[in-house]
Protein backbone atom coordinates (compact mmCIF):
# COMPACT_ATOMS: atom_id res chain seq x y z
CA UNK A 1 0.00 0.00 0.00
CA UNK A 2 1.10 3.37 -0.97
CA UNK A 3 2.41 5.84 2.17
CA UNK A 4 -0.21 8.41 2.89
CA UNK A 5 0.63 11.77 4.01
CA UNK A 6 -2.73 13.54 5.44
CA UNK A 7 -5.78 15.67 1.54
CA UNK A 8 -7.94 15.24 -1.29
CA UNK A 9 -4.95 15.12 -4.29
CA UNK A 10 -3.26 11.82 -5.12
CA UNK A 11 -0.64 12.12 -7.81
CA UNK A 12 -0.05 8.38 -7.83
CA UNK A 13 3.23 6.28 -7.93
CA UNK A 14 6.34 8.37 -9.01
CA UNK A 15 8.47 7.47 -12.49
CA UNK A 16 12.06 6.30 -12.03
CA UNK A 17 12.81 9.84 -13.09
CA UNK A 18 10.91 11.44 -10.29
CA UNK A 19 12.28 9.26 -8.06
CA UNK A 20 16.05 10.07 -8.97
CA UNK A 21 15.21 14.08 -8.72
CA UNK A 22 13.42 13.49 -5.37
CA UNK A 23 16.47 11.48 -3.74
CA UNK A 24 18.83 14.45 -4.74
CA UNK A 25 16.35 16.90 -3.58
CA UNK A 26 15.34 15.35 -0.39
CA UNK A 27 19.25 15.23 0.49
CA UNK A 28 19.95 18.92 -0.43
CA UNK A 29 16.28 20.40 1.74
CA UNK A 30 17.63 17.81 5.07
CA UNK A 31 20.27 20.65 6.54
CA UNK A 32 17.44 23.45 5.87
CA UNK A 33 14.35 21.26 7.76
CA UNK A 34 16.81 21.03 10.51
CA UNK A 35 16.70 24.99 11.11
CA UNK A 36 14.03 26.77 12.70
CA UNK A 37 14.08 29.85 10.26
CA UNK A 38 12.00 29.93 6.84
CA UNK A 39 13.98 28.50 4.32
CA UNK A 40 14.47 30.78 1.14
CA UNK A 41 13.72 28.61 -2.06
CA UNK A 42 14.16 29.72 -5.52
CA UNK A 43 12.32 28.64 -8.37
CA UNK A 44 13.71 28.96 -12.18
CA UNK A 45 16.51 30.29 -13.29
CA UNK A 46 15.51 34.33 -12.51
CA UNK A 47 12.85 33.65 -9.83
CA UNK A 48 12.82 35.52 -6.73
CA UNK A 49 13.08 33.81 -3.65
CA UNK A 50 10.24 33.09 -1.72
CA UNK A 51 10.30 32.25 2.09
CA UNK A 52 8.73 28.91 2.88
CA UNK A 53 7.88 28.35 6.45
CA UNK A 54 10.11 25.21 8.02
CA UNK A 55 7.02 23.27 8.36
CA UNK A 56 6.08 23.23 5.01
CA UNK A 57 9.23 22.19 4.14
CA UNK A 58 9.42 19.53 6.50
CA UNK A 59 6.50 18.25 4.58
CA UNK A 60 7.88 18.65 1.37
CA UNK A 61 10.95 16.66 2.51
CA UNK A 62 8.50 13.66 3.56
CA UNK A 63 6.85 13.99 0.04
CA UNK A 64 9.95 13.90 -1.49
CA UNK A 65 11.24 11.25 0.62
CA UNK A 66 8.38 9.33 -0.10
CA UNK A 67 8.83 9.55 -3.48
CA UNK A 68 12.36 9.28 -3.68
CA UNK A 69 11.42 5.53 -2.27
CA UNK A 70 9.10 5.10 -5.17
CA UNK A 71 6.05 5.38 -3.13
CA UNK A 72 2.82 7.40 -3.83
CA UNK A 73 1.74 10.33 -1.80
CA UNK A 74 -1.75 11.84 -1.19
CA UNK A 75 -2.45 14.71 0.86
CA UNK A 76 -5.51 16.17 3.25
CA UNK A 77 -6.11 18.48 5.69
CA UNK A 78 -6.52 17.24 9.01
CA UNK A 79 -9.92 18.53 9.67
CA UNK A 80 -11.30 16.82 6.31
CA UNK A 81 -14.16 14.18 7.27
CA UNK A 82 -13.55 10.75 5.11
CA UNK A 83 -15.36 8.09 4.59
CA UNK A 84 -14.27 4.47 6.42
CA UNK A 85 -12.78 3.24 3.29
CA UNK A 86 -10.55 6.14 3.35
CA UNK A 87 -10.18 6.33 6.81
CA UNK A 88 -9.56 2.73 7.32
CA UNK A 89 -6.66 3.77 4.97
CA UNK A 90 -4.58 5.94 7.23
CA UNK A 91 -3.99 3.43 10.34
CA UNK A 92 -3.79 0.62 7.03
CA UNK A 93 -6.66 -1.73 8.93
CA UNK A 94 -9.51 -3.50 7.14
CA UNK A 95 -12.89 -1.45 6.59
CA UNK A 96 -14.70 -4.07 9.06
CA UNK A 97 -12.38 -3.16 12.05
CA UNK A 98 -12.56 0.48 11.54
CA UNK A 99 -16.14 0.25 11.81
CA UNK A 100 -15.91 -1.95 15.21
CA UNK A 101 -13.63 0.69 16.05
CA UNK A 102 -16.34 3.52 15.55
CA UNK A 103 -18.90 1.16 17.37
CA UNK A 104 -17.42 0.28 19.78
CA UNK A 105 -16.64 4.44 21.01
CA UNK A 106 -12.72 3.88 20.38
CA UNK A 107 -12.58 6.63 17.62
CA UNK A 108 -15.57 9.64 17.18
CA UNK A 109 -17.50 9.52 13.92
CA UNK A 110 -20.80 11.47 13.05
CA UNK A 111 -23.34 9.99 10.63
CA UNK A 112 -24.67 11.53 7.32
CA UNK A 113 -27.71 9.81 6.38
CA UNK A 114 -26.67 5.98 7.01
CA UNK A 115 -23.07 6.24 6.33
CA UNK A 116 -20.46 7.33 8.93
CA UNK A 117 -17.84 9.96 8.49
CA UNK A 118 -14.35 10.49 10.05
CA UNK A 119 -12.36 12.99 10.89
CA UNK A 120 -8.36 12.37 9.49
CA UNK A 121 -7.24 14.07 12.52
CA UNK A 122 -9.40 11.51 14.82
CA UNK A 123 -7.72 8.71 12.69
CA UNK A 124 -4.09 9.63 13.02
CA UNK A 125 -4.66 10.52 17.02
CA UNK A 126 -6.05 6.91 17.24
CA UNK A 127 -2.61 5.49 15.24
CA UNK A 128 -0.44 7.84 16.95
CA UNK A 129 -1.81 6.32 20.27
CA UNK A 130 -1.82 2.93 19.10
CA UNK A 131 2.15 3.13 18.19
CA UNK A 132 2.39 4.83 21.71
CA UNK A 133 0.72 1.63 23.82
CA UNK A 134 2.69 -0.82 21.01
CA UNK A 135 6.01 0.81 21.87
CA UNK A 136 5.13 0.44 25.56
CA UNK A 137 4.68 -2.57 25.61
CA UNK A 138 7.84 -3.53 23.85
CA UNK A 139 9.72 -1.61 25.98
CA UNK A 140 8.41 -3.52 28.92
CA UNK A 141 9.14 -6.64 27.21
CA UNK A 142 12.56 -5.86 26.78
CA UNK A 143 12.83 -4.80 29.99
CA UNK A 144 11.49 -8.76 31.62
CA UNK A 145 14.57 -9.92 28.78
CA UNK A 146 16.48 -8.12 30.57
CA UNK A 147 15.72 -8.54 34.08
CA UNK A 148 15.82 -12.44 33.13
CA UNK A 149 18.91 -12.45 31.16
CA UNK A 150 17.35 -13.35 28.24
CA UNK A 151 19.44 -10.70 26.48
Amino acid sequence: MDSRIATGKEWGIPSDRDVALAGRAVRRLAAWVEGTDPVPARFGAAAEPVDIPTPAMRLLREILDQMAHGKGVALMPLHAEVTTRQAADLPQVSRTHLVQLLDGGRIPFRKVGAHRRVRAEDILAYRRATEFRRRAALDELTARDQELGLQ
